[in-house]
């Protein structure tokens, strides 16, 4: 009853972001409109249609709008399928949904994705079996952002002790990152920091009216919820220590240094010198047919400049990176792998 419900939603909240799309009259792609209904899910209707389900974030979120135009190419240009989006609370719910197969295909973060088949952070005592998913794609790369109001007592990531971090829905990959922030500098979620869990948008305006104290996101640069925060008052972007930056990119090797210039965001005048990103990918339930993971990710990269016309990032999901955040953490699909032995990126 939940998967149908799920997709129920799924199916409505893409039909809606498809008609706001077409009354505005942007040149983006819009949601499939064609995806399974409630009593449509995992099968083929009367007419040989195959239902397929992406798992996203929630809606406005970026997996979401990627998702949208991944589902728009897909139902565009593969004969039979039919796919549509998931909302959803984000990278960690998507990789139980795929694991269950309540999904065929979901979108995550390589961190996320490391510490699921590891068993650790959020996914304690709920390993993923490696057998289970298997890599379709890799993308673009997502930074953290860590801000606070600028007229505030917080400067460095130590005042955070005590204090309400809203970390994005239950779920995300914002969560797992402040988590490991945190640890690295001692402080034990929920005794010396409390997280909310809140929409990325409804972070920044709970910053803002002073209901939270701080607000952790992963996103592309610059993030619209950080930025909307920024036009309304002035923030700060922490920097972490040099000291537990190196801790953590000695005990986290699926984060990748970053840093973010100044003047990415309004009043923003400092760089960030030590933060850190990962990948975000696409994984498969293992029993999606090799078949419609070849014609789907034919279709994708093929395809990628309506990619980035919905979202510029979306330059990422190339063909040149592939395999990028899942090479050493899950086995590619073997669609995948045919598709790229075709076009000879693979031998």
């Amino acid at each position: 009853m939940r998967k149908s419900i799920k997709r129920m939603v799924s199916f409505m909240a893409a039909a809606c972001l498809a008609v706001t799309a077409a009354g505005c009259g942007s040149s983006g792609t819009t949601a499939a409109t064609s995806g399974a209904a409630s009593g449509e899910t995992k099968k083929e209707a009367s007419g040989g249609t195959k239902y397929i389900s992406i798992a996203t974030s929630s809606s406005g979120g970026a997996f979401s709008i990627i998702g949208t135009a991944m589902s728009d190419i897909i139902n565009k240009n593969v004969p039979g399928v039919s796919a549509n989006i998931e909302i959803t609370g984000g990278s960690s719910e998507n990789i139980l949904l795929a694991e269950n197969g309540n999904v065929e295909l979901a979108m995550t973060a390589s961190d996320v994705l490391a510490l699921a088949l590891e068993g650790k952070g959020s996914f304690e005592g709920k390993q993923v079996p490696k057998e289970d998913i298997l890599g379709v794609m890799g993308g673009h790369l997502t930074t953290m952002q860590v801000y606070v109001l600028k007229d505030g007592n917080i400067k460095s990531f130590a005042d955070l002790k005590d204090k309400k971090i809203a970390v994005g829905p239950a779920g995300s990959v914002a969560g797992d990152a402040m988590k490991t922030v945190m640890d690295a500098y001692g402080y034990e979620i929920n005794k010396d920091w409390t997280p909310e869990y809140l929409a990325h948008g409804d972070g920044a305006e709970a910053l803002t009216d002073g209901n939270v104290d701080a607000v952790c996101i992963m996103s592309t640069l610059p993030a619209s919820p950080v930025a909307t925060a920024a036009a309304s008052k002035e923030i700060t972007l922490l920097d972490m220590d040099q000291e537990q930056f190196d801790k953590i990119m000695a005990e986290c090797p699926y984060y990748i240094p970053a840093k973010i210039e100044a003047n990415v965001y309004n009043g923003q005048d400092k760089p960030v010198e030590n933060t850190f990103g990962s990948v975000s990918v696409m994984v498969a339930h293992k029993d999606v047919p090799e078949e419609e993971i070849y014609q789907m990710v034919k279709s994708l990269f093929e395809n990628n400049d309506v990619l980035v016309a919905a979202y510029p990032q979306c330059d990422e999901w190339s063909v040149e990176n592939a395999t990028r955040g899942l090479e050493g953490l899950l086995d590619m699909h073997p669609g995948t792998i045919k598709y790229l032995k075709e076009i000879g990126v693979m031998k």
